[in-house]
């Protein structure tokens, strides 16, 4: 009996269980949805914008769905800690505006999310010259200290 928990535990070290390598893999911020938007009003239920074409003068949004941030816990609730920056540059690259911290997200839950949504909206000046430019919008993990960044055309008409 002794030889067969002997040979039990030798093979079981040869062949570790793939599950304990699952808690401690890191994950990778991502984006998983995307999209410019001319209304947001809640989770999946806003006017998609598809060519990002904004008037001077009027707000902008940008709907965006997040995977892959860390965790933290505490007792019997999970969070997220998620910060979000944006830029405007010209096609050349020039930086034009930038806010830092625009959306400071912090979430509770029961049960570990898949992902996570929000929006973030930027009013165009009505001085805003028209033109084709980037924006850049950054997406900071302040759990797992990782960052996110997406570039989309947008244009100002």
């Amino acid at each position: 009996m002794l030889l067969w928990l002997t040979i039990c535990i030798f093979l079981s070290l040869l062949c570790p269980n793939p599950a304990w390598a699952s808690d401690e893999e890191t994950t990778a911020l991502r984006l998983a949805r995307g999209e410019w938007a001319y209304e947001v009003r809640g989770a999946d239920d806003y006017d998609v914008n598809p060519e990002g074409r904004f008037p001077r003068g009027e707000r902008g949004y940008a709907y965006l769905v997040v995977e892959g941030f860390e965790l933290g816990r505490e007792d019997s609730y999970y969070f997220l800690r998620i910060n979000v920056d944006v830029a405007l540059e010209t096609q050349g690259g020039f930086r034009l505006f930038s806010q830092r911290d625009v959306l400071e997200l912090e979430e509770w839950y029961l049960e570990p999310p898949p992902d996570t949504w929000f929006y973030i909206y930027v009013d165009i000046p009505w001085w805003a010259p028209k033109g084709d430019y980037v924006a850049v919008i950054t997406v900071r993990d302040m759990l797992a200290g990782t960052e996110l960044e997406e570039k989309q055309e947008v244009t100002v008409y």
